[in-house]
């Protein structure tokens, strides 16, 4: 396979040069862009491809120049591009949590559609154009076609994802950066379609198992409402139905309180702040805790394989797979693991120093350190703890559909006894 030698500048400023080897000079001019660098220079080199595959070294230099006799051409970096500043807090904290999600049916088409070109064949500028006018939203259309300006101007497409925290959720992003970084795109692409189809199914599940119950409350309070506009219109002075929910009374407390939850589900959540201390605290709350727990740990330990076959070095691998992992406490518990590391501590120490990771994790990452199978074990580790974990979260929603409807029928039992408490208590009145 050819080898090409580049010069390039990274993302900090600083210069670079190596060997990437690729089929064509164009597939290693977009290998190099993928991962950020600004190319100044490439052509090909002297040196034989060592391993047969397409793969990428580097080494950092100030300045390097290129051999005499070595045959190079000069690269005209891309146009700037949009921009990759951070939008402001309202923008991405406030007012996109309340008006600027997309639906994750719109996702989930996105990152099945761009994988299934990419396989194809088809570049991903052009992937990224088609999407852009199939999408059916015009919040995601914009966003696509940013994101076709950043794979444009020579970033990786993650750089541009990140921008909008309030369409694309951490892990999708994390996915898709750990697939630039391993150098899998298209597999990291349909990884994040099954992600979201995933959310799909669990979120219609929780739908299914409690539509009855809410469907029953709801009926509850217009056949309150409706009978005592009838008794009022066919007896005057009689006495109605009396419920708790039919009062204004109690929507003046029970109003600011559902608006309250809502924003501090949509907008409290969006800062790093509370959802690390929200993450913390669901992590603790019994049964859904440990499914919680099984979820994060299954994508940490698949983007952590990915990775690591795929020979990124494992002090960068372990905050990229921290951040897949979608739980915003164990993330932070994670990132420090890589400084461990580097003081010359094993896998299995530094994982277990984080105080996230169970027992029986560490026992296969310990097994895979011993016989040089790590990616494989962990692959083994997040099958299990996915299917585990989707098991117990199927079974918790059956659950919350079973309280939920015993809260709806304690609620109608109460109207219930309060209607025949009060008529025979006007009865018995005018029997004495």
């Amino acid at each position: 396979m050819p080898t090409f030698e580049y010069q390039a500048i990274q993302p900090d400023g600083s210069s670079v040069s190596g060997l990437v080897f690729g089929p064509s000079l164009d597939q290693a001019i977009r290998d190099l862009t993928g991962r950020g660098l600004e190319i100044q220079k490439i052509g090909n080199a002297t040196q034989a491809d060592p391993i047969g595959n397409s793969r990428i070294q580097e080494t950092t230099r100030v300045q390097p120049t290129a051999a005499a006799d070595q045959p190079s051409i000069e690269y005209q970096a891309p146009q700037s591009g949009p921009s990759t500043d951070k939008r402001s807090y309202v923008a991405t904290s406030i007012l996109g949590p309340l008006v600027g999600k997309v639906s994750l049916q719109h996702q989930k088409f996105f990152f099945d559609q761009l994988s299934a070109m990419m396989r194809a064949g088809v570049p991903i500028v052009q992937s990224l154009t088609t999407l852009a006018k199939q999408t059916a939203s015009p919040k995601f259309q914009r966003v696509v076609r940013e994101l076709q300006g950043h794979v444009e101007a020579g970033r990786p497409m993650s750089a541009g994802m990140q921008r909008y925290p309030e369409v694309f959720g951490p892990v999708p992003i994390s996915i898709v950066r750990v697939g630039e970084e391993a150098g899998g795109l298209d597999d990291a692409l349909k990884q994040a379609a099954e992600y979201i189809d995933d959310e799909i199914e669990l979120r219609n599940l929780y739908r299914r198992a409690t539509i009855y119950p809410k469907l029953l409350l709801g009926a509850s309070i217009v056949i309150i409402l409706v009978a005592n506009l009838i008794i009022s219109m066919v007896a005057k002075g009689g006495k109605g139905l009396t419920s708790p929910l039919t009062q204004p009374a109690t929507w003046f407390v029970l109003g600011p309180l559902l608006v309250g939850i809502f924003l501090f589900l949509r907008v409290g959540l969006a800062n790093h702040a509370v959802r690390y201390w929200w993450d913390g605290f669901i992590l603790r709350i019994p049964y859904a805790g440990k499914t919680f727990r099984m979820m994060a740990t299954a994508k940490f330990g698949r983007a952590f394989g990915s990775m690591y076959r795929a020979g990124v070095p494992i002090q960068k691998t372990i905050p990229l797979a921290a951040d897949a992992c979608g739980n915003e406490y164990m993330r932070a518990q994670i990132y420090p693991a890589a400084k461990v590391l580097e003081s010359g501590q094993g896998m299995t120490e530094t994982m277990r120093a984080t105080g996230v990771v169970s027992p029986m994790v560490l026992d296969m990452i310990h097994t895979g350190e011993q016989t040089g199978e790590l990616d494989n074990m962990l692959h083994k580790v997040s099958d299990y703890y996915a299917d585990e974990a989707k098991t117990r979260a199927t079974a918790l929603g059956h659950v919350m559909g079973v309280v939920v409807l015993i809260c709806v029928a304690v609620y109608i039992g109460y109207v219930v006894i309060s209607f025949y408490s009060g008529y025979f208590s006007g009865m018995m009145k005018e029997l004495t």
